[in-house]
């Protein structure tokens, strides 16, 4: 009985040191990305990329658009380090690091335009709903009235089959139905992509539009 009681003791102790270390780790963590955005100008407009990948794209659009400062986030190192090398322009700032923890840190009303290349599945697919409608929500509340969203994401089939018309549109309609709960106003949503939203993993995409439809959603915040 004895040593029951210890044991149980010494498991509390465990649990609290552990709940500890892991408070003190994500707010060191978000005390140094709170660090790392408290040096963006305030007199520009704020575009943020999630997912940005190589980088391609951010750098095309930064390089176009001198009035805008671009945020592009990253998680992957090798792909996070490339676009570190090939993005020169004054007006960018990358961070490694996943962007559900960075996007908290911006303050409402701030953003200008968020973009979405070809998220994970896990951030895009109707299943895991559950799991990423927060994400988009916080999305919604950070960007500035009529601040936009472009969402451009693919439609598949499970057994990686052609993809109908019927499902194609079907999904649409369900993913136009969740971010219209949001708050969000669809302005535009076609088959294909702009080009001007161009990345190199939607270029590699794009050579199967039978089995890989892609969608383009424009959204805006009411």
């Amino acid at each position: 009985m004895r040593e029951g009681i210890l044991a149980y003791h010494t498991l509390i102790k465990q649990y609290k040191l552990l709940f500890k270390f892991k408070f003190v780790i994500i707010y060191l963590y978000l005390h140094m990305s709170k660090e790392v955005l408290d040096d963006i100008p305030k007199d520009k407009k704020l575009v943020l990329e999630l997912g940005m990948g190589d980088g391609n794209l951010i750098k095309l659009l930064s390089e176009k658009n001198h009035d805008y400062y671009f945020i592009g986030i990253e998680k992957n190192e090798s792909h996070y380090n490339k676009a570190k090398y090939n993005i020169k322009s004054q007006n960018v700032k990358i961070l490694h690091t996943l962007f559900e923890s960075v996007l908290p840190l911006f303050e409402d009303n701030s953003l200008y335009k968020v973009i979405s290349v070809l998220p994970d599945p896990k951030y895009i697919d109707i299943k895991y709903k559950s799991n990423w409608e927060v994400l988009y929500k916080i999305i919604y509340k950070k960007l500035v009235k009529q601040g936009k969203f472009i969402l451009i994401t693919e439609i598949t089939d499970e057994l990686f089959q052609p993809v109908s018309n019927n499902e194609f549109y079907k999904e649409v309609e369900n993913l136009k139905q969740i971010f219209q709960s949001i708050g969000f106003l669809v302005v535009n949503a076609f088959e294909g992509y702009q080009e001007n939203y161009m990345t190199s993993f939607l270029q590699e995409f794009s050579g199967d539009p039978k089995r890989i439809r892609i969608i383009n959603f424009e959204f805006t915040k009411n």
